[in-house]
């Protein structure tokens, strides 16, 4: 279902709309097949939660983190079988990237480790009943979709979530710019992904020539996903292949591809995250008065 809000419909009934429909439609995803089901079921808990963190004014702080948590504890039952799976396809696309100054096949020994943990994972996954958590969770926070009330209307509930959103962003950046550690640059990387969501809501008020500007939001959340799922594959042969040739080699090329991922993340975090964010969100406030013919 579509994710983003109708032109005539009060934000307080988008709001439990958008939530029940994000729910329904990863409810929907687990009733197939499991193991395919985990990339998809995180995205919608992860637009859930980048909705409520956008209402968060709206709702109410003990109403947010009640369902915050609940989602949270809900994509912690995947992690691990998720996590496994991105650390090989880190791999895959770290030897394709450099794949002319590389063998064939190179560093098997790593790349059946991550292969059989990825089947390990998924194993466990499947003989613990975790997608059944994971059904339960989600069905008790669909239950409360009646606490999700706003009480102001129009952009009125919306502008503040959405100003503090890039303000975020923007000072998560500049911590990056002080200290280019793989906590900061991976918490940067989460308000760069509340934020494309955020404007993903609001997708049909902006102009056709705007939205290159939400895609390179969506450029520069892949960038910083691409560097964190190399600190995993970092980590994951640094525990396991301790010592080795292999892991001197491979995290030299981590560390060249991470310098190229970062680098291309600032240049395009500095050009967005320039304006001021009282300004970007009267911007936006002003497509959305004419998107729905307001005042």
């Amino acid at each position: 279902m579509p994710f983003h809000f109708r032109k005539k419909e009060k934000v307080a009934k988008a709001l439990r709309r958008i939530c029940c429909e994000r729910v329904e439609d990863a409810l929907e995803i687990l009733r197939g097949d499991r193991l395919k089901a985990v990339h998809n079921v995180r995205k919608e808990i992860k637009k859930l939660r980048a909705i409520l963190r956008l209402m968060r004014g709206e709702i109410g702080k003990n109403v947010f983190r009640r369902n915050n948590k609940t989602l949270r504890a809900a994509a912690g039952e995947l992690t691990a079988v998720r996590d496994a799976q991105v650390r090989l396809d880190a791999f895959e696309g770290l030897a394709k990237h450099f794949s002319r100054g590389l063998p064939a096949r190179p560093f098997p020994n790593i790349k059946e480790a991550l292969r059989g943990n990825c089947r390990a994972e998924e194993r466990k996954f499947l003989k613990g009943h975790l997608a059944d958590v994971v059904t339960k969770i989600l069905s008790e926070l669909k239950q409360r979709a009646d606490d999700l009330k706003a009480d102001a209307s129009g952009w009125a509930a919306i502008g503040p979530g959405l100003e503090a959103s890039f303000r975020r962003g923007q000072e998560a950046l500049k911590t990056v710019r002080r200290d280019c550690s793989p906590e900061n640059l991976h918490e940067w990387r989460k308000r760069v992904k509340d934020l494309w969501h955020h404007l993903r809501l609001l997708c049909r008020v902006w102009p056709k020539e705007v939205r290159a500007k939400i895609e390179e939001l969506e450029t520069l959340a892949e960038f910083l996903g691409k560097d964190h799922d190399l600190v995993m594959l970092a980590e994951f042969v640094a525990k396991n292949f301790k010592g080795t040739g292999d892991t001197g080699a491979l995290g030299e090329l981590i560390r060249r591809r991470q310098k190229e991922l970062r680098n291309e993340a600032l240049k395009l975090g500095r050009q967005f995250y320039a304006e001021r964010p009282e300004r970007f969100c009267r911007r936006v406030g002003n497509y959305w008065t004419m998107w729905r013919g307001e005042k």
